[in-house]
């Protein structure tokens, strides 16, 4: 072994142990594959470069099989392990495809990358409509864990401060189911942003020295057949929502009319980035973008410009000629 494959391994190894401790951390689990999709290509091309990844996916499994060892004989804790694999699984094969179509268009690799976390997201959603044994099981407990939250909240004061009431076990299981079908509702999406946001913020790193990362985001623009996927998927949410449909229909075209919402979104962003970078070239894109995404995620208010403006924004391109110059 010569002196640069032995400098390769160990910067491999750094990496994989950067984003296996980001993994184990509440607050950075979503951005654990940040260090793989900026690093990992850089010390191997091709299938090698998936090595990392493949290791960290084995310390992320061999880490939650660990946490969850008393439970395995349980059909419940089983299904609880997969629930809790579901964003870590999603996020590592997002970035073994996207590293894997590194010479593809931006689009091509961003829908490929976000293929698969669609996908199981719609069977996830489809499975627990069933309401097989487990799932109620798996369902009942769960609904026991946030029961206990609300009670340790209520016991603390904080919830009699804010309501002034005490909050009844039929309120809470209420709100509980609230909560749930929202979940399954938004589950595309969600998977769609996780992926969107690793992948960019990666793709931000590795054309700094380029200079090139808005040239790129400011390029990205939707086949204009999408249109009619966008259009006939919230048509449709409206014509289930007016029939009284069940929940798993309006959750499933919900789920692909957010979908399409988040591709627009994107597109309007791209808006955005060209007359920035038309305006003030030397503005770093990639912080600016980043840190607007984290404030729209965790300020309540600023949501809105993401669910509402940005995709309206994409959308009429269709018909507006925003970017004149391109």
């Amino acid at each position: 072994m010569n002196q640069s494959e032995t400098v390769s391994i160990r910067d491999s190894a750094i990496v994989v142990g950067v984003s296996f401790l980001l993994s184990q951390l509440v607050f950075s689990n979503f951005l654990f594959t940040i260090p793989l999709l900026v690093l990992a290509p850089r010390f191997a091309k091709g299938e090698k470069a998936l090595i990392p990844v493949g290791i960290v996916a084995l310390l992320v499994l061999a880490s939650e099989l660990y946490k969850s060892r008393e439970a395995l004989a349980d059909p419940v804790g089983r299904v609880l392990l997969l629930i809790g694999l579901f964003i870590p699984v999603v996020l590592l094969v997002s970035c073994s495809i996207w590293i894997l179509l590194e010479k593809k268009r931006l689009l091509v690799r961003y829908l490929a990358s976000a293929s698969f976390g669609v996908v199981v997201s719609l069977l996830l959603v489809i499975w627990f409509s069933r309401g097989s044994k487990t799932v109620l099981a798996v369902d009942a407990s769960i609904l026991k864990a946030f029961k206990v939250l609300f009670g340790q909240l209520e016991k603390s004061g904080l919830e009699s401060s804010l309501n002034q009431a005490s909050v009844s076990s039929t309120d809470t299981e209420w709100l509980y189911r609230m909560v749930v079908k929202l979940a399954g509702a938004v589950l595309v999406p969600m998977c769609m942003g996780l992926c969107g946001f690793a992948s960019f913020i990666s793709l931000g790193f590795i054309l700094k020295r380029e200079g090139t990362f808005s040239i790129r985001i400011s390029q990205w623009r939707l086949p204009e057949n999408t249109l009619w996927v966008f259009l006939g998927s919230w048509t449709l949410v409206l014509f289930l929502v007016m029939l009284k449909a069940s929940y798993v229909l309006r959750a499933l075209s919900l789920n692909i009319a957010l979908g399409s919402s988040v591709l627009y979104a994107i597109q309007g962003i791209a808006i955005v980035v060209h007359f920035i970078h038309r305006k003030s070239p030397a503005v770093n894109l990639g912080r600016l973008l980043s840190s607007l995404l984290l404030l729209a995620i965790f300020i309540p208010g600023l949501n809105v410009l993401v669910v509402f403006v940005l995709p309206l924004l994409g959308v009429t391109e269709t018909w507006i000629v925003y970017r004149k110059n391109e």
